[in-house]
């Protein structure tokens, strides 16, 4: 019974809206996922990401950016490295998708969390 319990919370998404502008984004263990307006630009969303984990201590371990595409890959401020967090941005038609994805095990408040503060940042 256990199994099915966790299951049915890893294998149904669960959506919640974010942002001023009431953005939804939905979990799935272990990555969330949020369909931005187009003029959300991916640089944009990475940099506020960055601004957002910067300062709550996270270092970042990498950062790549283009016009269509962006990764921005942090550590948390402890001494074991985890968990690590991989933020992903892409060009979509008419939108901008962004990802959070919390390594290895997943944890749903967390990119919710950095979510919330990377749409704050971007006005959104």
């Amino acid at each position: 019974m256990g199994g099915l319990a966790a299951c049915l919370g890893a294998c149904h998404p669960t959506a919640q809206q974010h942002g001023s502008t009431r953005i939804t984004a939905a979990y799935r263990l272990p990555t969330l996922r949020a369909t931005l307006p187009e003029s959300a630009r991916v640089p944009a969303v990475i940099t506020a990401a960055e601004q957002t984990v910067r300062t709550r201590g996270y270092s970042v371990e990498s950062v790549e950016v283009t016009e269509e595409a962006g990764k921005l890959v942090v550590r948390p401020p402890r001494t074991n490295d985890l968990p690590k967090i991989v933020i992903q941005s892409h060009v979509e038609a008419r939108a901008t998708r962004v990802t959070l994805t919390v390594w290895p095990v997943g944890d749903e408040e967390l990119a919710r969390s950095v979510l919330d503060g990377t749409l704050q940042r971007l006005g959104l």
